[in-house]
């Protein structure tokens, strides 16, 4: 299914992101939103409900993901939640974290959101009687639990980047984050077609200005049509110079302090690039990345 315009606003096939946390409790090697290198921050909830609302005058999504970062960080999620499902951005609201902090949230987070997304890395796993409350708590709510076990990370971005135009083309017409699950991120006011294209030019030395790859996000009455226009180009964005999109080396799961973090990324696109699943893309859009498995007793398999 593709993107269409429908009763003034533009409707998507999925969602919309929002991360409310740009840091985390963990420092997961590659991470694609570069959590482990920013300090402390939150979104503004005042902030969240401005762009939500005004956003959904003129777009339609199936759900709204509330992430980071880790968003259990954030001090006033719940406040936040409200706001997402108050602007009518779409019916279904779904939390992404990595469940260390889910024990601790009390019975109104999860009254606030529809599903909670899990992610599950070696050595970071709740012990069985944790797991059990938050079951209980999801269950009393009828939240939906979608638990994914990861054992592995793909390159997410190479310092040093490419000019290889060719390439760059490749990796974007093949990027899984913009074109098949389509993590179209909301951010300040400008609306992104992944996240990679918000957190990289906050990082990387010599980047574009941030909202080189972003839309601002406005009420004017063509901005539906611009809108689709900008969904529908098939330019590569400024961060696929460093960004690897779906098609990074895959290496086992790791954690890496704040200051080790980028040296792990230091190559050049080339180097990053795994070119059989690049070609694998090429052929089948949806082909599976091979960074999860069945469950935790998979990970030494």
């Amino acid at each position: 299914m593709t993107y269409h315009i429908a009763n003034g606003k533009v409707v998507s096939p999925e969602g919309c992101e929002l991360n409310v946390a740009h840091h985390c409790n963990l420092g997961c090697a590659s991470c694609s939103h570069l959590s482990p290198v920013f300090r402390r921050s939150f979104i503004d909830p005042d902030t969240a409900a401005r762009d939500l609302h005004l956003l959904a005058r003129s777009f339609a999504a199936k759900f709204v993901k509330v992430l980071g970062g880790e968003p259990l960080l954030h001090p006033r999620l719940v406040p936040i939640l409200h706001q997402v499902r108050a602007s009518g951005l779409a019916p279904h609201i779904t939390v992404c974290t990595n469940g260390i902090l889910l024990p601790r949230m009390r019975e109104d987070f999860y009254a606030a959101v529809d599903e909670i997304e899990i992610s599950v890395y070696p050595d970071r796993e709740l012990d069985d009687e944790k797991m059990a409350r938050v079951r209980a708590y999801a269950d009393e709510h009828g939240v939906l639990l979608n638990i994914s076990h990861y054992s592995h990370f793909r390159y997410s971005y190479a310092e040093h980047g490419t000019d290889d135009a060719a390439l760059v083309r490749r990796i974007f017409a093949t990027c899984q984050i913009a074109h098949v699950w389509r993590c179209h991120t909301l951010y300040e006011g400008h609306f992104f077609k992944c996240p990679q294209s918000v957190f990289l030019p906050q990082v990387l030395d010599g980047a574009k200005p941030l909202w080189t790859d972003g839309l601002r996000v406005t009420d004017e009455p063509d901005f539906p049509e611009r809108l689709l226009a900008y969904l529908q180009d098939t330019e590569p964005l400024a961060a696929c110079r460093n960004c690897m999109g779906s098609v990074g080396r895959r290496m086992p799961h790791q954690q890496r302090t704040r200051r080790d973090f980028r040296d792990l990324q230091k190559h050049s696109t080339e180097e990053l690039t795994d070119h059989r699943f690049l070609t694998l893309l090429e052929e089948r859009p949806d082909a599976d990345d091979g960074c999860a498995v069945e469950s935790a007793d998979a990970w030494q398999e």
